[in-house]
C-alpha cells in the first residue's frame, strides 16, 4: 500500500534558490509507502514549492526497537527530492519504522518540517507482502538485499557491501565536520545518529535533540 499526503504546515520562506526555475507544487507533497517487506529499502520523495527557499531535505528516521533518530539527506532533482532507508537500515526485523522530514534553506536554517513522534510518517515493516517489494508511484518495485546472515559481505559468490561511511583514525581524517566514531568511520553508525547520546531522553527530545543537530551541521557547512 502507498499514502501520498498532502501538507501545508511547511513554513514559506521568501524566495527560492535561482538555480532552480521550476515553481514545484502548489503545496508540499511528501510519498511513502505505507508497508514494506524486510531487507527492502524505504523510497522517499517530496515535492515543494520553490517559494520555500528549501535546498536541502534530511529525513530523521526510526527504526522499529531503535532510540535516537537516524539520518539522510535526499538528492535533488528540481523542486523534489528523492532517497531511501536503505535495506540494510530496514534489516530484518518486523514492526513500524517513523519518518520525520526536514527542509533547510541554503544557510542550514530550518524552513519546514513534517512529522512528529506523536503523528510521524510510519511504514510498517514485514516479512512478506503480497504484492512484494512495494514502490513510489511511478517507479519500480525495490530490489530486496541478501540477508547477510546467509551470504556475508564478500563471501565469494555473494554481493559485496561498499561501506558510505569512510574510514578513520581521528576527526581530521573525516570531511564535513563529521567526526571519526567509536567503530573507526566518519560519522556516528547508522546514518549519523548516536543512540547512546540520548538514552535519558524521550522520543519528543530525542527528535529535537536530532534536529537542532541537522541544522548546526549545515549551518556549518554553508559556511565553508
Amino acid at each position: 500500500m502507498k499514502v501520498r499526503v498532502v501538507l501545508s504546515s511547511i513554513v514559506l520562506a521568501a524566495c527560492g534558490h535561482a538555480t532552480y526555475t521550476d515553481p514545484g507544487p502548489a503545496v508540499p507533497v511528501v510519498e511513502v509507502v505505507k508497508s514494506q517487506e524486510i531487507l527492502s529499502p524505504l523510497p522517499l520523495r517530496v515535492s515543494l514549492p520553490r517559494a520555500t527557499g528549501t535546498e536541502h531535505v534530511v529525513v530523521l528516521f526510526k527504526p522499529f526497537g531503535v532510540r535516537g533518530w537516524y539520518q539522510t539527506e535526499l538528492a535533488r532533482s528540481g523542486q523534489t527530492w528523492r532517497g531511501e532507508v536503505s535495506c540494510r537500515e530496514v534489516s530484518t526485523v518486523t514492526g513500524d519504522t517513523k519518518y520525520f522530514f526536514l527542509a533547510l534553506d541554503e544557510k542550514g536554517e530550518v524552513v519546514g518540517g513534517s512529522g512528529s513522534p506523536n503523528w510521524p510518517h510510519v511504514a510498517t515493516i514485514v516479512r512478506d507482502l503480497e504484492g512484494g517489494p512495494q514502490s513510489l508511484a511511478g517507479e519500480a518495485p525495490p530490489v530486496r538485499c541478501h540477508d547477510v546472515a546467509d551470504c556475508p559481505p564478500d563471501f565469494p559468490g555473494c554481493p559485496p557491501y561498499s561501506m558510505k561511511r569512510g574510514a578513520c583514525a581521528v576527526d581530521d581524517d573525516c570531511k564535513h565536520g563529521d567526526r571519526c566514531a567509536w567503530d573507526g568511520y566518519c560519522g556516528s553508525p547508522n546514518a549519523n545518529s548516536d543512540p547512546s547520546a540520548v538514552t535519558n531522553l524521550s522520543e519528543e527530545e530525542q527528535l529535537e535533540a536530532a534536529i537542532r543537530a541537522v541544522s548546526q551541521r549545515y549551518r556549518k557547512m554553508a559556511k565553508n
